[in-house]
């Protein structure tokens, strides 16, 4: 099994991945932001939420600075996920998601489409710089 037995909808093309990668997160694997309870951020510390209040101008929190270096080392390795460090998930590349071809609207946090056909406008994030929170 590998990352190429997926596509960027988030289906097996060759069965379902091993066990490990069968964790229930209640979250589809194109995001790991807990998009089930309309919650905005990506991790269940409660920062998205401060994130999400601050000012664009501050730093990112230490979750969001990991998230990011994450998501930069697997699109520089030309990658299509990586592992959430703080669920366990998959979470979809931008590279992924420019592979698609469009917006899939489950608020996937690295969407290079601005979210566009995410028809639940709570379910929508901010953007940190990086990605969605």
């Amino acid at each position: 099994w590998s990352a190429r037995d997926t596509h960027p909808g988030g289906r097996w093309s060759r069965g379902p991945p091993p066990s490990a990668f069968r964790r229930r997160c209640g979250v589809p694997l194109c995001s790991a932001a807990r998009e089930d309870d309309g919650g905005p951020g990506p991790d269940s510390q409660g920062e998205p939420e401060e994130a999400a209040k601050r000012p664009a101008s501050q730093e990112l929190t230490a979750a969001e600075r990991r998230i990011a270096e994450l998501h930069a080392a697997a699109c520089a390795a030309g990658q299509l996920n990586y592992v959430d460090p703080a669920t366990g998930c998959m979470v979809f590349t931008q590279l992924a998601h420019l592979q698609r071809g469009q917006c899939c609207g489950s608020a996937c946090r690295h969407c290079p489409y601005g979210q566009i056909n995410v028809k639940d406008p709570s379910k929508k994030k901010q953007f940190n710089s990086y990605f969605y929170v």
